[in-house]
């Protein structure tokens, strides 16, 4: 028992220089180990800094990043971290280099970090609460009845006269620790020969934007960046709130500047231009371990003593001061004790920094390597693709950006055989890549690990091929969160509306519901109309709320253009877009037979048998051909009162020539074709307006008709206009040769959405099906190139081919310089798109239609479709009248 009564002894009374976490800590610590063996020794914490006063006074000119682990450990305490004092969870860290991006959620969930303020705020902050995580620290210890004396230390003793000098007067302690950081003023320390840590000057500032704007720039992640030839080791951008924290280390004695770093184009590519600057200083940060720092009765923690190189500094504060006030209450307070217990753990923290020294060494070299960055970018994004627990290139990154793992352990992962000839593999590969790589690929390839959200706006041909190829190629490890918005639940195939309108299909057998699609538990479905896009922010307001993405896939569809249509008192148009617009114009068709079959008058009977398509792009010809065979091949037979001298088809195109991006052969070709089947082509020609019952064609013309199908032309979704992109005069919105927006990293547009560019003619490439098809494969490949860390792929177009029907037994065809004409190309026109059809269920159905079609007809039904409506509101109006929630209530 007599060693353990002199150790008590020993630690009577004890003098903490220094109230940050480290002191605090300590004495925490101290303190509980003290009640564990039933003793309370006076424990005096000298601090006269107030942390919690706002901007350089409360600050110790820290980024403030805390760990989930520390967070465990304060509960070994009985202390919890109020929610006030945290003011981000980080779910991430992005690291920016020219050459390559890797974006990283947190691998496991202990290891999840939050931002904290270490002193009040910055100097422009209007925080009601204390915020403060060094200021709510030390009240901790008050609350276990530590003293605090708000006074500064102007000397310490050690030894057997240990003790310090404050406020002018010597007081004798049993032990003095020394926990002021390397940016407080120096102590003298008598007794032994103490050397401070070497530290290195950084350059810090906290900027004003907003937390909408922190969030939009940001988001929840922290962000490093990687400079080349810039005399930076690295750069940081913390979100906190409403202010992100700025943290510049240089490798050289001259610091770069904040606004030096802020001013480079990696850096203002992802802030906003809008902010100010609220609090700067430029504190140091310990590069080396101090010296002879303990002694009889005198111990140094924390910055004072070793701290893990440039990463949790708060954290190993933690350890060391868990380790000092052990050892004290266990052991003594001797110089030979605190050698035996203490020094050990100060030594391999101070390997774990010579290791640490090195990969940043490699890091500094590497970061003005295209080549190497790349190397290692693929080398984890090899791991992200093979299903396996062990990913120690993963590990070693996180650990190195965080501080999650020592950097011994972190050499560990890297150095070791296994890992050695990964990297000699991943070199030769990315070196082969590198020789044959095309200049367009060369620019920087991004990696995300640990979860991405892709949201696909639009169910039509771009948004149900990307969804297709997304989830037939996505790995499940990959935690692709997949998300389709769409205000219809099914895929249209567009191309063959025209044959629904004309009863060759029937209505459904052209839209195949999406909650089919294989692989449907990868991703989810929302029947939701998207009402606002904000690029800006990286959000999409829905009719069932707001959702957040980090990849976008804008591929809403296009709307009819009715910008030159002229229309009077009572007129009406049909249009071909959407399948309620071909059920109406085949109920329209149907219904003027019926009305012209009992028609008496020869005039109404001729208006009414009047068909008017305005438009000979390729839906207006393949509209007008289709009518002729649905009017002249099957109805007229089923209506023996009506004359077909009376029937009257009219195309009007107001170009010199139809489908003005066709060969000229085939324009000429399919007008003679048209001609033959009766059709009126009226090429240089306007309609200029159309009231009930009457079009006006060049203003001079009136042509009496009951039936107008407008097919001009086509203008994207209007909220594309107000998303903040680049769009072009019919509203696409412009993209690079990757699908992407410009200045909107992770947003792709493709079909009718997208503005791209034919490098040969300098012109937009047509929307049409096939072409939409093949972007959507470069789309899905380019998001799975940004999870995988591999190269995007460039769009190419090539004007291979065109086809275009001519009804029910004609076509023409060109694939390159082959043409082929008439039955021929109808049955490659049957082939091709039916094999763009979705599932083999509808597949085979439209087949069967065609087939039945041509053997029995084509389907006369007449449906009622106003009564329908009518029915459908009356019982709405008598379920609500008879609610029997109401009546319950």
């Amino acid at each position: 028992m007599e060693p353990e009564s002199r150790s008590k002894k020993r630690v009577s009374r004890v003098a903490v220089v220094g109230g940050g976490p480290a002191g605090s800590f300590f004495a925490l610590y101290l303190s509980h180990f003290a009640r564990l063996q039933g003793l309370q020794p006076e424990i005096t914490i000298y601090q006269d800094r107030n942390f919690d006063e706002r901007g350089t006074e409360g600050c110790k000119g820290c980024a403030g990043l805390i760990s989930l682990s520390l967070m465990k450990d304060l509960a070994e305490l009985n202390i919890t971290l109020p929610p006030e004092v945290i003011r981000k969870v980080i779910d991430g860290y992005t690291l920016h280099s020219p050459y390559a991006n890797i974006g990283f959620r947190n691998p496991a969930k202990d290891l999840q970090i939050m931002s904290v303020y270490r002193g009040g705020g910055p100097r422009i902050s209007q925080y009601e609460e204390e915020i403060s995580f060094d200021g709510w620290l030390l009240r901790q210890a008050t609350n276990k009845g530590v003293k605090i004396k708000h006074e500064a230390v102007a000397r310490i003793w050690t030894g057997e006269g240990a003790g310090v000098e404050a406020a002018g007067k010597r007081l004798a302690y049993d032990l003095v620790v020394l926990a002021a950081g390397v940016n407080a003023p120096p102590i003298p320390v008598d007794g032994t020969a103490y050397v401070p840590p070497e530290t290195h000057i950084m350059a810090m500032n906290e900027l004003s934007m907003g937390e909408a704007n922190v969030r939009a720039c940001l988001g929840n992640f922290a962000h490093a960046f990687l400079i080349p030839h810039s005399g930076l080791i690295f750069g940081t951008l913390v979100p906190k709130g409403d202010f992100i924290n700025v943290s510049v280390l240089s490798s050289s004695k001259y610091p770069v500047s904040v606004k030096d770093f802020l001013n480079y184009d990696i850096v203002k590519k992802t802030l906003f231009p809008a902010y100010e600057f609220a609090c700067g200083c430029r504190p140091r940060a310990a590069v080396k371990s101090a010296q002879n720092y303990y002694a009889d009765r005198f111990v140094a923690i924390g910055d004072a003593a070793v701290t893990r190189l440039y990463k949790d500094g708060i954290g190993t504060s933690l350890v060391m001061a868990r380790a000092a006030a052990q050892t004290v209450m266990q052991h003594g307070v001797t110089c030979r004790v605190f050698k035996r217990h203490y020094h050990p753990l100060h030594q391999k923290m101070h390997q774990h920094n010579i290791w640490g020294h090195l990969l940043f060494s490699i890091i500094d070299r590497t970061k003005n390597s295209r080549f190497f960055l790349q190397t290692a970018q693929r080398l984890i994004g090899n791991e992200q693709e093979r299903k396996t627990a062990r990913r120690p290139f993963t590990e070693a990154a996180w650990g190195i950006l965080t501080g999650s793992y020592s950097y011994g352990s972190v050499a560990h992962k890297i150095f070791n055989p296994l890992s050695l000839a990964r990297i000699v593999s991943a070199i030769a590969k990315e070196g082969w890549e590198y020789c044959t790589r095309k200049k367009e690929d060369v620019l920087p390839r991004k990696l995300y690990i640990g979860g991405r959200r892709v949201l696909i706006l639009g169910s039509g041909f771009g948004g149900a091929y990307v969804l297709s190829h997304l989830v037939k190629s996505a790995n499940k490890d990959e935690k692709l969160q997949i998300t389709m918005v769409s205000d219809e639940n099914y895929f249209l195939f567009t191309p063959l509306l025209h044959e629904v309108a004309m009863g060759s299909i029937e209505t459904r057998h052209i839209a195949y519901p999406l909650r089919r699609l294989h692989w449907g538990d990868r991703f989810s479905f929302l029947r939701a109309k998207v009402e606002r896009l904000d690029l800006a922010k990286r959000q999409v307001a829905t009719s069932a709320g707001t959702l957040d993405y980090d990849c976008l896939v804008l591929a809403l569809g296009s709307i009819p253009d009715k910008s030159e249509l002229r229309l009077e008192s009572g007129g009406r148009v049909f249009t071909l877009k959407t399948l309620p617009d071909a059920i109406r114009l085949r109920n329209h068709i149907i219904d003027v037979f019926e009305k012209a079959a009992i028609e008496n008058d020869v005039a109404r009977q001729r208006q009414l048998l009047t068909f008017v398509v305005v438009g000979g792009g390729y839906i207006g010809v393949q509209s007008v051909a289709e009518l002729r065979d649905c009017i002249f091949r099957h109805l007229i037979r089923y209506y023996k009162t009506i004359d077909s001298q009376l029937i009257r088809i009219i195309l009007v195109e107001a170009r010199p020539k139809i489908i003005e991006r066709i060969d000229k052969k085939f324009s000429a070709y399919i007008i003679k074709q048209l001609r033959k089947m009766g059709v009126e082509v009226r090429t240089g020609s306007r309609m200029t307006r159309t009231g009930e019952g009457y079009v006006e064609i060049n203003g001079l013309e009136i042509v009496p008709t009951a039936t107008v199908i407008w097919s001009t032309g086509m203008l994207s979704n209007p909220l594309l206009a107000e998303s903040g992109a680049e769009v072009d005069e019919l509203g696409r919105i412009k993209v690079n040769a990757y699908e992407e927006v410009p200045g909107f990293p992770g947003v792709y547009a493709l079909g009718d959405c997208a503005h791209f560019e034919d490098p040969q003619t300098a012109q937009p490439i047509p929307p049409r099906a096939h072409t939409t098809v093949r972007q959507a494969k470069v789309v899905a490949h380019n998001i799975l190139a940004d999870v995988r860390g591999r190269d995007k792929k460039a769009y190419h177009y090539t004007d291979s081919g065109e086809i275009v029907s001519i009804g029910d037994a004609k076509a023409v065809f060109r694939f390159y310089s082959l043409r082929i004409y008439g039955l021929p190309a109808r049955l490659i026109w049957l082939a091709a798109y039916s094999t763009l059809v979705k599932g083999r269920y509808n597949r085979a159905r439209i087949l069967t239609d065609w087939l039945l079609s041509m053997i029995f007809g084509r389907d006369i039904t007449w449906l009622n479709l106003k009564d329908e409506v009518s029915t459908v509101k009356n019982l709405g109006k008598e379920g609500a009248a008879h609610d029997p929630h109401k009546e319950d209530q």
